[in-house]
């Protein structure tokens, strides 16, 4: 699997988190870096779906 592949599956496996779960995924973190990258990625995929809502003016 090529690099462009392998970030491509993350971002797939990212768009489906459930967000009830991020706590305890930032709070199981095995450095700061990693808590830093959770919260990165949550927040962008947070921020995709409130524009989704936006954009169908489901607020």
């Amino acid at each position: 699997m090529s690099k462009s592949e392998i970030v491509h599956e993350l971002y797939e496996q990212c768009k489906g988190l459930n967000f009830d779960d991020t706590y305890q995924l930032i709070k199981n973190a095995k450095s700061e870096e990693e808590r830093d990258f959770l919260r990165v990625v949550t927040n962008c995929i947070l921020q995709q779906k409130q524009k989704k809502t936006m954009r169908e003016k489901r607020f």
